[in-house]
């Protein structure tokens, strides 16, 4: 559509609803059950106790159970063989348990929702795999055990699931919207960048940011999304609607799940989906435990919900969940070495979750009252919290000093910190402003600010304070403040905070300015014979005020100027004054219409659809 008034064809519309933050998600896998599901029975009648040596009942398990539990009252150290009978007839014992290992820390969302869960001092052991049994029972080996029950997970068998590819993230609210006050964004459905206001003015966010040679950022391993390995989120949604919670991480722990060493890549899907079923119907936790879990093949899994890029907190070590990533082999490495693509894959993992969440593998964390590695095992956190366990196994253990020395030389460290605060464009300039800190000195940083492929050097030296109490070490003066020159049209604006040391520049932000209108079409009335609109709109690249067509049933019927003083949009807009407000009248027959608005560009932009409703 031309913005010539003549000559107008019906313009192709599609209308999407805006509600709230609309995130942009990638969604691998299609085909992928979600069927895990968790079946509970009593092995003993309320109140029975089975002392060492005694057996318990033997229910019969569905065809499909992959993992088995037991939940129980009474000793919190137990020893419990399982034991089970196969389509054979014989029994025989598979493995041996005790009380869980490794949870949520105390206080925490996971921990008041399993306590409202599991209730009267209700206990869990660790999960064990099973393939092809008919009945499970218990034999208690050491400790008492009262209430015992049976906890059977199934799932159906699927295809491998489809990974993330690299850049792209799984799970995560990646490209939201974000609205302020009555100024409703749109996306831009042809294309690779969604409309966004920041701090009261538009600008176009780009969805993956460019990167120059020199900024050395490890590219994302692919990575298994929630969507992909079949997650239910429901079950997330109903044990904790509030979740998730973040914290910056500043440690990674290994664990092993103890489960299979026999799965196929498919089946490391269904373990997947099995683990979480059990995580929340089982202990009553709010999500996964884990952040991550990575199969014998290599193939990587999001695990807990919240984006892989962050600080989700988890339930997988005991007082070391706030801070730390945990990453889970799949599998039992108490005597055999995880396999070389595990093992490859987990240092990739690293490398780059090390990278883009400023862990330097160097520097011993000091925290929970002891100093560590910033590379553990489950049981080194364990020993320290008094939560003893042999988790990742001594041979999964065994493979962390290799691991630490090959993270100390990939990892790239005195990486700047940085923030945007604020973008805001006006006509004929974009501004940006934030703060900067290099954590290898006190000293203000270069930005270096690219408008497509000119670039320009800033210095972070304004003073704030706040930045100085939150980083002591580093001083105050950090902030910026940048304003530069843009020509009509769309651009490319990149800033980049500057390393003074080897570390690689880092990313601040990205941006692409959009030419084409904005607006939002806000109210609409009827009377006889007439329809009246109202709304905004304006065009980025000037403060003139602009033309808004009508079209009623995808025909041109009107064009209205936005002329009318709007005090809000001038507010949000700063800059761009108050005449961009707009209300008309059109005439219609009886009967329902659509009524479509569209602003027009003062350049070659397109038009931009403001909005459609029904009346």
């Amino acid at each position: 559509m031309q913005s010539s008034r003549r000559n107008r064809s019906a313009p192709i519309i599609i209308v999407a609803a805006l509600l709230g933050a609309i995130a942009w998600s990638t969604s691998a896998g299609a085909g992928v059950t979600t069927n895990s599901r968790l079946n509970r029975s009593s092995l003993a009648s309320t109140g029975d106790v089975l002392t060492p040596g005694e057996t318990s009942k033997s229910p019969s398990v569905p065809d499909s159970t992959n993992l088995i539990a037991f939940q129980w009252r009474g000793d919190t150290s137990p020893v419990i063989a399982v034991e089970a009978r196969s389509d054979s007839g014989s029994w025989h014992r598979i493995a041996t348990v005790g009380e869980a290992d490794g949870g949520a820390d105390a206080g925490s969302p996971d921990a008041v929702a399993a306590s409202s869960k599991l209730q009267d001092g209700l206990l869990a052991s660790d999960p064990v795999s099973v393939r092809e049994v008919d009945e499970i029972r218990a034999r208690a080996v050491q400790g008492t055990l009262a209430d015992l029950h049976l906890i059977a997970i199934s799932t159906a068998t699927v295809k491998a699931p489809l990974p993330i590819g690299s850049g792209l993230i799984a799970g995560g609210a990646a490209g939201s919207f974000i609205a302020i006050g009555m100024v409703m964004p749109r996306r831009r459905l042809a294309g690779a960048f969604a409309a966004l206001i920041v701090g009261g003015a538009f600008i176009g966010s780009s969805l993956s940011s460019p990167q120059p040679a020199n900024a050395l950022i490890p590219n994302q391993p692919a990575i298994i999304s929630r969507a992909a390995w079949g997650a239910n989120e429901s079950l997330r949604v109903a044990s904790c609607p509030d979740g998730p919670n973040y914290a910056q991480p500043e440690f990674v722990v290994v664990h092993h799940t103890a489960t299979s060493n026999g799965d196929t890549p498919s089946q490391s899907a269904a373990t997947v989906r099995s683990i979480y079923t059990y995580y929340v119907q089982g202990r009553g936790y709010c999500d996964h435990g884990y952040n991550f879990l990575i199969d014998r093949y290599g193939q990587i899994f999001e695990g807990r919900f919240g984006g892989v890029s962050r600080g989700v907190i988890g339930a997988h070590a005991t007082d070391f969940n706030a801070g730390s990533v945990g990453i889970a082999l799949i599998g039992d490495f108490s005597n055999a070495s995880p396999p070389a693509a595990m093992q490859d894959a987990l240092n990739r993992l690293l490398v780059w979750k090390m990278t883009v969440n400023h862990i330097d593998p160097n520097t011993p964390v000091a925290t929970r009252g002891a100093v560590i590695d910033p590379i553990i095992g489950h049981r080194d956190a364990g020993a320290i919290s008094g939560d003893g366990t042999a988790c990742p196994g001594n041979a999964g253990y065994a493979i962390l000093p290799g691991l630490r020395n090959s993270l100390r030389a990939s990892v790239p460290v005195g990486v700047p910190w940085s923030n945007l605060e604020l973008i805001q464009r006006t006509p004929g300039s974009v501004r940006f402003a934030g703060w900067a800190l290099d954590p290898d000195t006190l000293d203000p940083i270069d930005i270096h600010a690219y408008v497509d492929s000119n670039g320009t050097r800033h210095l972070a030296d304004l003073e704030r304070p706040d930045i100085g109490n939150a980083f002591p070490d580093n001083g105050s003066k950090h902030g910026f403040d940048i304003t530069l020159p843009i020509s009509p049209g769309s651009h490319s604006i990149c800033l980049y905070a500057i390393s003074i040391g080897k570390g690689r520049n880092d990313i601040i932000g990205c941006a692409r300015t959009n030419g084409s209108p904005i607006g939002f079409f806000e109210g609409i009335g009827r009377e006889p014979g007439w329809i009246g609109v109202s709304g905004w709109s304006l065009d980025p690249d000037t403060r003139d005020s602009i033309l808004v067509d009508v079209y009623v049933d995808g025909r041109y019927i009107h064009t209205t100027g936005a002329v009318v003083p709007r005090a809000d949009v001038a507010a949000a807009f700063s800059g761009y004054g108050e005449q961009h407000g707009f209300w008309a009248r059109v005439p219609v027959g009886p009967g329902l219409h659509t009524l479509c608005l569209w602003g027009i560009s003062v350049l070659a932009d397109p038009p931009a659809l403001l909005g459609c409703r029904v009346a």
